[in-house]
């Protein structure tokens, strides 16, 4: 899809970074700006899922720093950087206030966007991702190195892609639905993040810290999180949703880092619920508002 771009707010900085927008420029039930995680640029999610939330959301995925039609944007960059082009995005498409949805990296762009611009955020849904440190958990050394690991000697680009996608998921899952590897593989090669780019959005992830900060939040949370994930271990989930207040977890059986791909009407049920207003942790978050504004 062609990037849609709004004019500018007065005031507001051109973000450095591309963004696309789906379904109706003004819905009732609200926006989502989903982030995709390390590597992966907002044009790697699945088609389908995508339509589908679009049929009453506005959609909005961006390119994160580094990523897709984003490599121009300054480098390197920190997490409160990478934080700061969503918030430029909001304004790019005078969206005042949206549901912010992170999946593993993006996850934890979408809590410093949170940190930063809580009156931006009307709910958040963090995806098989992890807290700030020092309160995070390691992937296993094989998930690790998966991560890192250049190609193998004669191996394709779409099949070291492949075989990322493979281990990053449930085992059995790429077995029982190649198609939707193959898509993920597909948006992948479609614009590859340069490995120099990859080495700066890690190292943004290495440096982000203070996770004590998570305890000022006051947004509905849901954490959703993939049981069988072994790139950001189920321990990152619990941790999130005991760090945040009022946060509700969702863990997925069977389930493992590809959340959208591997239970998209679990997610989309989540980012309905907050984009609604709906959901038990927005409805506990008005309830703690009530209460400070009461003196209670």
């Amino acid at each position: 899809m062609t990037p849609v771009s709004a004019p500018l707010r007065r005031g507001a900085r051109r973000p450095q970074v591309i963004w696309r927008s789906r379904g109706a420029s003004a819905t009732t039930t609200g926006t989502v700006v989903l982030i995709n995680g390390y590597g992966a640029s907002g044009m790697a999610w699945p088609r389908e899922w995508l339509a589908t939330l679009a049929a009453d959301l506005r959609v909005i995925t961006l390119d994160n720093r580094g990523s897709g039609w984003s490599r121009s944007a300054d480098a390197p960059f920190t997490m409160e950087d990478l934080a700061n082009d969503v918030v430029d995005v909001l304004d790019d498409a005078e969206v005042d206030q949206a549901v912010i949805a992170g999946l593993s990296m993006g996850g934890m762009i979408a809590q410093e966007v949170a940190l930063r611009a809580p009156k931006r955020v009307t709910g958040l849904a963090l995806v098989g991702t992890r807290p700030p440190a020092p309160r995070f958990v390691q992937p296993g050394g094989a998930a690790a190195l998966a991560l890192v690991r250049p190609l193998l000697p004669g191996e394709t680009l779409k099949g070291f892609y492949r075989r990322l996608w493979t281990a990053a998921a449930a085992p059995g899952f790429a077995g029982r639905h190649p198609e939707l590897i193959q898509e993920l593989v597909d948006q992948t090669v479609e614009r590859p993040t340069p490995r120099a780019m990859l080495l700066y959005q890690m190292r943004a992830m290495t440096g982000w810290g203070h996770a004590e900060r998570l305890e000022e939040l006051t947004t509905p949370t849901v954490v959703v999180h993939g049981e069988l994930d072994t790139f950001a271990p189920v321990a990152n989930g619990r941790a999130l949703a005991a760090l945040i207040p009022g946060a509700r977890l969702e863990l997925l059986p069977d389930v493992g880092h590809l959340v959208p791909l591997e239970a998209p009407e679990a997610l989309s049920a989540v980012l309905r619920e907050l984009a609604t207003g709906d959901a038990p942790a927005a409805r506990r978050s008005r309830r703690r508002a009530a209460k400070a504004a009461d003196g209670s």
